[in-house]
């Protein structure tokens, strides 16, 4: 089995491709192949630019990363460009095997300590949330919703660094499992 996790720089930690192999060892998929296709500071704007390379990889499950960057306000990537972007990697990589995962939550006064004039807040990240949800439904594609199981859990912030954005072991362990569970979900749907 293969899976190809496309986006950016929150999947290029090599956690994600540990943790992943990791959560579907345990799940009874030992032997399952994870490979990233992400660049740090890309929006799904730029991943439109590499997709080709993720439609040659022919995974058995592609997850969609992508809107942190998008959900900025220095990206300049709006909503109708988001949607349509998703639905473009959605249509190329096949809806019947592909997760879109939503933008994650972001931790406000940590990225309000860095930079004078934030550009990240979860306000915006709903809207972005809304938009992949949308397009999960328009296109077959399923939807793992990332920024609900880190909003529900009363230590969000546990799951990010000092950044306010990028990942913590935690915050891996949360995404990889997720993605373990709905590759574990699609292969007994087939059963």
């Amino acid at each position: 089995m293969k899976i190809a996790i496309f986006g950016d720089s929150i999947s290029t930690s090599p956690e994600m491709i540990t943790l992943t192999k990791d959560f579907l060892t345990r799940m009874g998929f030992a032997g399952a192949v994870v490979e990233t296709f992400a660049v740090a500071g890309e929006d799904s704007s730029d991943g439109l630019k590499r997709l080709d390379q993720v439609v040659e990889a022919n995974a058995d499950y592609n997850y969609v990363f992508f809107g942190a960057n998008d959900a900025s306000d220095h990206h300049n990537v709006t909503q109708e460009q988001f949607a349509a972007n998703l639905t473009t990697f959605v249509t190329a990589l096949g809806a019947a095997k592909t997760s879109i995962l939503t933008t994650s939550y972001v931790n406000e006064k940590a990225v309000a300590s860095l930079h004078e004039t934030p550009s990240r807040n979860n306000a915006n990240v709903a809207a972005y949330v809304a938009v992949a949800k949308d397009v999960a439904k328009a296109t077959g594609a399923k939807i793992v919703d990332l920024n609900h199981a880190m909003t529900v859990y009363p230590g969000s912030d546990e799951f990010v660094g000092p950044d306010g954005l990028h990942f913590t072991h935690e915050g891996y362990e949360l995404v990889t499992s997720l993605i373990a569970v709905d590759v574990k979900s699609r292969e007994l749907a087939k059963v």
